[in-house]
C-alpha cells in the first residue's frame, strides 16, 4: 500500500509525503512548475496508458515519479535525480487515485481556489482533478462488470 499527502508550506512551497511498506519519502515541491498538477496529470494517465511520468523541478535538482499500471495495479516510483534517494511501492490503481483525489478535496476545503492560487502561484487542477474523478469511476465501472 502507498500512502501520500500533499501540504502547501509557505508561498510557492509545498511538501509531499509518500511512504511504502518499507519506507517513506519527504519530497519538496517548489514553484518552479505546477507540481501537483503535473502529478494529478500523470496519475490519471495512467487509467488510459501503461505508464506516465512528471517532474518536480527543485532548487537543485529534479524529482522524478513514474507509475506504472499492471492490471489493477499501480508501482509508483519517487526519486532525486542527484542523490539516488528513492521511494519504490504498488497498490492498487483505484485506492491510490482515491487517496489523491481525498488529497485535492482537502487543498480546495482549506484554501479554496483563490487561496490556493495566492499560496501555490498556480491555479487548483481542476481539470486534472475531473479526468482523475472520471477514470476513478470508470475503473470501478469496469471493475463491477466482472
Amino acid at each position: 500500500m502507498i500512502h501520500f499527502t500533499y501540504q502547501l508550506r509557505s508561498y510557492g512551497w509545498a511538501l509531499a509525503t509518500i511512504a511504502s511498506e518499507r519506507t517513506e519519502m519527504k519530497v519538496p515541491a517548489s514553484y518552479l512548475c505546477d507540481a501537483l498538477g503535473d502529478f494529478v496529470n500523470a496519475v490519471q494517465s495512467v487509467f488510459v496508458t501503461d505508464s506516465a511520468q512528471c517532474l518536480w523541478e527543485q532548487e537543485p535538482g529534479l524529482v522524478i515519479w513514474e507509475f506504472r499500471r499492471d492490471g489493477p495495479n499501480i508501482t509508483v516510483k519517487a526519486y532525486w535525480d542527484h542523490d539516488g534517494e528513492s521511494l519504490v511501492g504498488t497498490d492498487d490503481l483505484l485506492l491510490f487515485s482515491e487517496q489523491v483525489n481525498r488529497e485535492l478535496d482537502g487543498l480546495l476545503a482549506a484554501w479554496g481556489e483563490d487561496g490556493y492560487l495566492k499560496k501555490w502561484h498556480y491555479p487548483f487542477p481542476n481539470e486534472a482533478q475531473a479526468k482523475l474523478r472520471q477514470g476513478i469511476q470508470r475503473e470501478k465501472e469496469r471493475r463491477s462488470k466482472k
